[in-house]
């Protein structure tokens, strides 16, 4: 049975100045369980705002965001944190991953503030690659791997915790097209297997193999089809 894991009502975002600067402008948004949702707008149409308030970074100045059930309004710090890493995933247009850790512990870093025991954080971790296939590639730092298996380890890291929604932003960004259209169909792959997904991109091609894209022009929705 699907149900909400992201909710926006009436979201407004304004940043504060003399004449307060509107970002985004009465946002609705629902995304239910094993939605793939792709953001489509072009640069200042206020989607960096919207993927911050859908990660639980920022807090609306009007209006509601709910994360997985959970209302962002007045939460602490410390919860805040909670629940980005009980309920959500993030994928980076440049990968974020660190340098000196291999694909396997780069992938395990999630679970850490979770408290999951060392042994079964890797052992999660290899899944999680075995499941973006790279269980060859466990052992490979960043600098030993191609652009597209860097963000599949990236995702891998996004999956391992389980999360309600991955938040992919620009995802293929980096990648050249061939890459970015396998990193693209391994979405495609994990949204069958029932993985709830948001992209934020300004690359309608992109979107277009995305089954719902929602429209973001001047912080307003424009379009949701």
């Amino acid at each position: 049975m699907t149900r909400p894991v992201l909710e926006l009502v009436d979201v407004v975002r304004e940043y504060p100045g003399a004449t307060p600067v509107p970002a985004l402008d009465g946002v609705n948004l629902t995304v239910t369980s094993g939605e793939w949702v792709a953001i489509v707008g072009p640069s200042g149409s206020g989607k960096s705002t919207l993927l911050n308030l859908m990660g639980a970074l920022d807090e609306p100045t009007a209006g509601t965001v709910r994360i997985d059930g959970r209302d962002v309004r007045g939460l602490s710090d410390r919860e805040l944190s909670a629940l980005r890493g009980r309920s959500l995933g993030f994928v980076f247009q440049s990968f974020h991953l660190l340098a000196h850790l291999t694909a396997v512990d780069n992938v395990a870093t999630a679970l850490v503030y979770r408290g999951v025991p060392a042994r079964r954080r890797r052992a999660a971790a290899e899944d999680a690659l075995d499941r973006v296939g790279l269980g060859h590639r466990l052992g490979h730092r960043p600098a030993q791997l191609s652009g597209g298996e860097c963000q599949r380890v990236a995702i891998a890291r996004a999956l391992v915790a389980e999360p309600a929604l991955v938040l992919a932003d620009e995802p293929t960004g980096n990648l050249d097209s061939r890459t970015g259209t396998e990193i693209m169909r391994l979405f495609g792959a994990l949204h069958d297997d029932g993985v709830t997904l948001v992209l934020i991109t300004h690359d309608e091609a992109v979107a277009g193999a995305v089954p719902r894209r929602v429209h973001l022009r001047d912080g307003r929705v424009v379009a949701d089809r």
